[in-house]
Parts: structure tokens; C-alpha cells; sequence
């Protein structure tokens, strides 16, 4: 097989920002959700496009190119400030078309490759920090025929887009072809000009009456599902597959007359069809569903690629007593009354209607329904042609989706569905329900409902019965629970506190974040009127104050600040005075990504740091971290021995016997203790292919230096660290509170004056007690023999440090090799950083495969 992947060689200037704008409703949106789950796949829009006759690789990648520059959407990048995200558009992004040649492959292993690669690059996940969510493959498979595999994210891309940039690649490309100008109109608007539409629409009159309609359409709406086949995971996954089935053209002749003769549209037929649907499994008399609304109401935003989509909540009744033609009418008002009422943002239908939040659902939307005919218009451009080709899902955002997609060659209905939640042969039912109510309502529209194996309820389940799964609705909280009057923030150091010492320092800033006077232990964020974007405010206002930026599942783990502190906080300092035995502290696991993959990465201390890690490495690879965080200081005051604090982490990680390759990684002190725990595991038998030490000197090499040569470096550290720190002040990436906190004299004199910004959070303190206590039991350490080991080196450590290999050489034999990373020691591990680590270990994980 030939594979060529072309990628950009040489990097670019930095990017000039040319705007900045408020985010859409929708931006909003599909950013809360990528802070849920970093790179969430299911917010990547794929599409799949067939590509026939004569054509130029190049000539591809310059029609993009100027498409890219046409609109600004395309290179945009998301920002945050105090907890809320604006779009900034740069002047020039580095778009590389990647070309993958499979031409030469065995005609039975080509369509295999082509699905693999197809869900590949579906799947990849966007850095909403990076200007240009939109990447491109042309995949080789005969000498005039490829694939243009498409991957934008949603907030710059929708349905509507793919015509738009059909349109513009074709007349583009043809044009670059023959030398002549493309014949494209003129933009009358941008992206960032619909935002600021949108944000001057949220504050007129027109926006109050809609929320009036929504108010009342959804009042006391039940939370509708159908049960599933397993129970619901905690936390909402996204994993997906699809069935579909494809209608002879005569079945769409068939629906069309149906739907002219009833004088409504396609889509509100469809509408009643799958709510009889839904009622037939789950027997429920009121269908809420979700569906996708264009949003392109006015002319100038016909042309535009851009997310303008939006989520309507459609509400039907569904009585067994009515004829089919009763029940389209009653469909089609519900429709009709959504879609004229279709400027209500769902980010904003969702804060005012404040369903109860659940990790493991949707708000509000559980199921989902869209009918259109295909985006691409199948068409010749010059020498070639553009067809339309089924694309691939990257993920599903409901449960389950039905998707009705008229093509030239007849329509294909498709149900995705969550493989996590229900079985193949339960969809497979449904799908065929599905149909077999299409032909019901076709052939006897006059009969009355009740008359339908179907049965009346769940006749898709094989044996009758389903999974008891949790309740659709979780109890709401009571928001009329007792608030207790909270004292006046007083102290920052959050260590040793009481419990409701810790609440009062928490619920100052809900109360601040939610505009109420007090909040209670009792008191439910989202009860008191929090939603997705104040609950982004309250973290990042929690990290301004404690240095720590919880996750945003936690929250809708523990909505209830008793809860939510005791998460963030854990469990108060045991007594000290305790005498306890010395052995090593008790480690705990977080598992940051399960991977598909027998490959694992575990990291060591620092939890809150190596979170992003996981969403660098491919999905193949898990990412756990062990951490003794929640160790009391007497615990940390033992004598144990490294070799036997090593020993306890390897029991934390818990390595299933016959594992995959594995990598262990640890920052300065904790890359020492890395090095212990890769000798343990190997003594054992464990695969480890790589040992991952970020500015981690061997122990005593520095003090093994002449005393001046140590007096000289030191200084020299002192020296660029202020350099550093100042120059992060001036350039505003750093608020003066920290960056006098950085320094022992300046802090000292914030402590002096009783300034409680001096006080260090209950995660600087763990680390604090954690990092001492590793550096007393580390400092007399020997490292044996391992193997090859990859160095770290962050500005903290001098050029030196790379050829000295940070005094390792007994140990590694000179089998090392150095990633030097820009930043301050954990500064250097920002997305850049963290992305280049990640391409390392990835590429010693897979070496260790083979």
C-alpha cells in the first residue's frame, strides 16, 4: 500500500488577531459541551464527498485555501475570560490538505482501509484554542476517483455549510483549472456580524415574546426517553453506530403525495410518523423530541458557512382515539408554532426553563429528528464532479437520532443510536417500526391509532420487558431548603479548615456567581438559577481563589454546595498529634480516559495538571494518574523509604496482568520516583515502553558540583525566573496577586499585611506537603539501570540540563532522549507543551507494541 500524508513543514508566524467577537448561543453551546469532555468527537461535523474525473491535488488545496480566506469562520479560535469564551478571527490559518493514496491496495482491503481512515479522521479532535476547526483528506482510490473527507467543528460549520462550500470547491477549483476568476458573490456579512445580531436580538422585546411561547409550550414537560437495553453510565457518553435502510424512489413519490394531499410539509409528516413511533415502544401519550432548524432566515446568510443551526423542543400529544389525519394536523401546529418561534437560542431556552441537570442526559432533549434532502448537490464542475457519499459519525449527542436523507437514488432512513445504551437488535426493531408506520399511515390514514404488534407498548424488545434503567427525572432539590447565615469571608487557607468553614469560603462565590444574598449547604446551584455558562464563571472564579479549576461534571455530580465542597475540598486534615507507623501513604487512582487500546499512560501526583493529556493521545491509549493527595501530614511525616512509596503506587494503578505497553510519567521529584516504579514494574514482568521524567535532576548531582559552579547556576535560575515571571506580568497573562506570590520575599510581605491572597489553596498546600515529603525520602536515591528514558526539559531547567541528561547518565546508559518545551515547569505543559509530550509517549507506546 502507498500512503502519502502531506503535512506542513516549516511553522508559521504567529497569527494577527483581525477581530474579536461575542460568541453565538450555539458557540456557546457546543464550547460548554467541549468543557464537559475536551475534544468531544461527537461536536465534529463529518462529511464525505465523492470525487470523479480529472483533478489536481494542488488545485484541491488552493480552492480550499481561498475558501478559508473568504470566510472568516474558518479561521477562528475561542478564548476565555473569567469563565466566558469569545471568537477571535486571525489573519491567516495553516491549512495542509492531506492526501492519503490507496490505490494500490487489493480491491477487498481498500474498503475496509477507507471506512477506517474515514472514522479516523471524523473522530480527531479540534483544540477550540487553535484558529481554522476545519481539516480535509483527499483519499486516492482509483486514478479519477477519490474521497474529500471533511472534519469542521460545529462551531463554525453546520448542515447548510456543506452546500455553501460544495458550491464554492467546485466553481473554485474548475476556475483554477482554466485560468479564469471563480464567478462567486460578493459577502455581504461575516460570522462575527450574526453574532453581534444575536447578542443586540437577546436583549429586544421580540426575544421576550419568544420566551413567553417556551414558557408555556413546555410547562411541566416530562423528561422523554426510551428505556434502554443497560443501564445508564454516570457520566453521558457519546460512542455511536447507525442502521439505516434505503426506500425505493417510489416510497418518496409516495410520501410527497401523502404530504400534498394533507397540505403539509415533508418534515411535519415525518414529525407524526415518529412520534406514533415512539409512542408504539414506550407507550407514553406526550413525545418531546429534538430537531435542527437552518436559522438562515435573511437572504445575506444564504451564502455563508457558519454554524446558524439551532435546536427546537418539539411537544406532541399522541392519543390512541385519534385518526392518523387528526394526529398529522395536531403534528404539523406543533411544527408550525416551533418553527415560528425559532430565534430562541436553545443555550438560552435551556438557562430559563432550568430542567434538573444530569450528567448522564441531555437537557431537555433526549431523542432527535431531522428530514432534508442531501446538503451537496450532486454536480460537474469542469473536468469533474462532486457526488454526494454517506459520511461517518464521529459521535452522537442523544440517545437516539432518526434521520430521514432524500437522494437522488430514493431516501435513506437512518437511526443512530448510543452503543453504550441499547443493543443492535433493539435498534434494528425500531428501525423496522419505523417503516412498517410509514406503510401503515400511507395505505389506512383514516384509522383511528388504537387500532394498530404491534402492541401498545415496547413490542420492539425481544423478550417483552427492558432494563430497568435510572428515572428519567432526577427528584428536583429543594429550593426551599433552609439557608444558614453565613459569616463574612474571612481566611483564603482552605487546610485544616472545618467543614462548614470550608462551605462559607465556597458559598461566598455561588452566591456572588448566582446574585442571591446567601447559599446554604443544601442550596442546588442549578435550583437557584445556575446554568452551564454562570457554573463555567463559578469554576473559574474558584481557581482565581483557590487554585484549583474543578471539572465541570463535578458539578452536575454534587449540583448542591455541601456536596460540591466536600468534592472539591475532600475531607478535612486528620490530627497530627497521631502517631502513625512508617510505611508509605495510601496512593488513590484517577482514570482520566479508558482507552480502546491495550496501551495506558499513568502519571504521577499533580492530578489537576495531566488532565489534558488524555485528550492529546489517541483513543486507543488510557491516561490514569495516582496521587497521595489526600494524604493527612501525618502520613506524609513517615519514614518510608522511596522504594516502598513506589510500591504503594504501583498497587494505586492496579496494571491488569498481561497489559499492553505502558508509560510512567512524573514532574521534578515525582520523575524520580517515575524511574523507581519502572524498575519495580519491570522486575514484575510489566511492559513499560517509556519512563517520562520532566525537570527531574538525579539526585544529588547538582550538590556532587564545586560549590561555586552550584552558587553560579543557582543564580543564573533566579535570574531568568524573574525574567520569566515578569515578563508574563507585563503581557497580561498574569494577575499581579500571583505573580507577587511567586516570589519568597513579596509573599512574605502579603502574609505580613494580612492580605489573603498570600495563602496558599488546599491543592498548593497538598502539593506542598507531597513534594517534601518525596524530596526527603528521594534524596539519597540511586537509580538502577532502565533503559532508554525521555527528559523534559521546561525554561526552569538550563540548555545544559540537555547535555548533561540531567545527571541520568549511569542510569540510562546514555539511552535518553530531551523534548525542550517553552514555559516555566508546570507552565510548560499548557496545550502546545502537553501536545508535543503526547507525540512523544504516543510514539514509544506504539514502538512498544511491536
Amino acid at each position: 500500500m502507498k500512503q502519502q500524508e502531506s503535512q506542513a513543514t516549516a511553522s508559521s508566524p504567529t497569527p494577527e488577531i483581525i477581530g474579536e467577537f461575542p460568541c453565538t448561543q450555539t458557540q456557546l453551546r457546543c464550547w460548554v459541551l467541549d468543557q464537559l469532555r475536551p475534544g468531544n468527537p461527537a461536536l465534529n461535523v463529518a462529511v464525505r464527498w465523492e470525487i470523479r474525473g480529472s483533478f489536481k491535488a494542488s488545485t484541491i488545496e488552493a480552492a480550499f485555501k481561498k475558501i478559508i480566506q473568504r470566510h472568516e469562520i474558518l479561521r477562528t479560535r475561542f478564548v476565555e475570560r473569567g469563565g466566558s469564551p469569545y471568537q477571535q478571527v486571525v489573519d491567516a490559518t495553516d491549512f495542509k490538505l492531506s492526501v492519503i493514496d490507496v490505490r494500490s491496495m487489493p480491491a477487498e482491503q481498500r474498503d475496509k482501509r477507507i471506512l477506517s481512515i474515514g472514522e479516523e479522521t471524523a473522530s480527531a479532535p479540534f483544540d477550540l484554542a487553535r484558529a481554522g476547526l476545519f481539516r480535509v483528506t483527499l483519499l486516492m482510490v482509483e486514478n479519477n476517483r477519490a474521497f474529500l473527507l471533511i472534519t469542521a467543528h460545529q462551531t463554525c460549520f453546520d448542515g447548510s455549510s456543506i452546500r455553501v462550500l460544495g458550491r464554492e470547491l467546485g466553481e473554485i477549483a474548475s476556475a483554477i483549472e482554466v485560468g479564469r476568476t471563480p464567478i462567486l458573490p460578493d459577502l455581504p456579512l461575516q460570522y462575527g456580524d450574526f453574532a453581534l445580531w444575536q447578542q443586540e436580538y437577546l436583549a429586544s422585546y421580540g426575544f421576550e415574546a419568544e420566551r413567553n411561547f417556551w414558557k408555556q409550550t413546555l410547562a411541566d414537560a416530562p423528561y422523554f426517553e426510551i428505556p434502554s437495553d443497560h443501564p445508564r453510565p454516570a457520566i453521558k457518553t457519546t460512542s455511536c453506530d447507525i442502521l439505516s435502510a434505503v426506500k425505493p424512489v417510489d416510497f418518496g413519490e409516495r410520501i410527497e403525495a401523502a404530504a400534498r394531499e394533507q397540505k403539509v410539509s415533508l418534515f411535519a409528516y415525518g414529525v407524526a410518523i415518529v412520534s406514533l413511533v415512539l409512542h408504539d415502544v414506550t407507550g407514553a401519550e406526550d413525545i418531546v423530541l429534538g430537531t435542527q432548524i437552518a436559522g438562515r432566515e435573511q437572504s445575506d446568510l444564504e451564502p455563508m458557512i457558519g454554524v446558524f443551526i439551532n435546536n427546537l423542543v418539539l411537544r406532541l400529544p399522541v392519543r390512541p382515539d385519534m385518526h392518523f389525519n387528526d394526529h398529522l394536523r395536531s403534528a404539523t401546529q406543533s411544527v408550525s408554532a416551533a418553527v415560528n418561534h425559532q430565534r430562541m437560542p436553545f443555550n438560552k431556552l435551556v438557562e430559563f426553563i432550568n430542567p434538573v441537570r444530569d450528567a448522564s442526559r441531555n437537557p431537555l432533549i433526549s431523542v432527535n429528528f431531522n428530514l432534508s434532502k442531501a446538503f451537496l448537490e450532486d454536480r460537474r464542475y469542469g473536468d469533474f464532479e462532486l457526488l454526494s457519499a454517506a459520511s461517518q459519525s464521529p459521535g452522537l449527542v442523544h440517545d437516539i437520532s432518526f434521520a430521514m436523507v432524500g437522494l437522488p437514488s430514493g431516501w435513506r432512513m437512518s437511526i443512530e443510536y448510543n452503543t453504550d445504551l441499547f443493543d443492535r437488535s433493539t435498534i434494528q426493531r425500531i428501525l423496522q417500526l419505523w417503516q412498517d408506520v410509514y406503510e401503515r399511515a400511507l395505505s389506512a390514514p383514516a384509522a383511528t391509532l388504537s387500532t394498530k404488534r404491534l402492541g401498545q407498548q415496547s413490542p420492539v424488545y425481544a423478550n417483552g420487558t427492558t432494563v430497568a434503567s435510572a428515572p428519567a427525572r432526577a427528584p428536583a432539590a429543594d429550593s426551599h431548603a433552609p439557608v444558614l447565615d453565613i459569616a463574612p469571608a474571612g481566611q483564603e487557607d482552605v487546610t485544616g479548615l472545618s467543614p462548614p468553614e470550608r462551605i462559607q469560603l465556597l458559598g461566598e462565590i455561588w452566591a456572588k456567581v448566582l446574585d442571591v444574598d446567601k447559599v446554604g449547604p443544601e442550596g442546588d446551584f442549578f435550583a437557584l438559577g445556575g446554568h452551564s455558562l454562570l457554573a463555567l464563571r463559578m469554576l473559574s472564579a474558584v481557581k482565581d481563589r483557590f487554585g484549583t479549576k474543578p471539572e465541570l461534571t463535578l458539578l452536575f455530580k454534587q449540583p448542591t454546595l455541601g456536596g460540591f465542597a466536600d468534592a472539591v475540598f475532600g475531607p478535612a486534615v486528620s490530627d497530627p498529634t497521631v502517631p502513625v507507623a512508617a510505611r508509605a501513604p495510601a496512593w488513590e487512582r484517577n482514570d482520566y480516559k479508558r482507552g480502546t487500546g491495550a496501551c495506558a499512560v499513568y502519571t504521577i501526583n499533580h492530578p489537576f495538571l495531566y488532565y489534558q493529556l488524555a485528550n492529546r493521545l489517541s483513543d486507543a491509549v488510557s491516561v490514569y494518574n495516582v496521587n497521595m493527595f489526600a494524604a493527612s501530614e501525618a502520613e506524609l511525616s513517615s519514614d518510608a523509604k522511596l522504594e516502598d512509596i513506589a510500591s504503594s503506587a504501583i498497587r494505586a494503578m492496579d496494571i491488569p496482568r498481561g497489559a499492553g505497553p505502558v508509560g510512567i510519567v512524573g514532574l521534578c521529584v515525582n520523575g524520580i520516583l517515575a524511574l523507581e516504579v519502572t524498575r519495580q514494574l519491570r522486575q514484575s514482568g510489566v511492559n513499560v515502553a517509556f519512563t517520562a521524567a520532566i525537570d527531574a535532576w538525579a539526585p544529588g548531582y547538582v550538590r556532587s558540583l564545586p560549590w561555586l559552579t552550584q552558587r553560579v547556576w543557582n543564580a543564573e535560575q533566579r535570574l531568568k525566573r524573574t525574567i520569566y515571571f515578569i515578563r508574563k506580568l507585563l503581557t497580561g497573562r498574569m494577575k499581579p496577586s500571583s505573580f507577587l506570590r511567586e516570589f519568597r520575599v513579596t509573599k512574605w510581605l502579603l502574609g505580613t499585611f494580612s492580605l489573603g491572597r498570600a495563602r496558599a489553596s488546599e491543592e498548593e498546600t497538598a502539593n506542598f506537603l507531597v513534594t517534601n515529603y518525596l524530596v526527603r525520602t528521594a534524596r539519597n536515591f540511586k537509580a538502577e539501570p532502565i533503559g532508554e528514558l525521555l527528559l523534559v526539559r521546561s525554561e526552569a531547567s538550563p540548555a545544559r540540563a540537555r547535555k548533561l541528561l540531567f545527571g541520568w547518565n549511569e542510569a540510562v546508559a546514555g539511552k535518553a532522549s530531551v523534548i525542550d518545551l517553552e514555559g516555566w515547569h508546570e507552565d510548560s505543559l499548557t496545550l502546545d507543551g502537553m501536545r508535543r509530550v503526547a507525540s512523544a509517549m504516543e510514539e514509544r507506546l506504539v514502538g512498544g507494541n511491536n
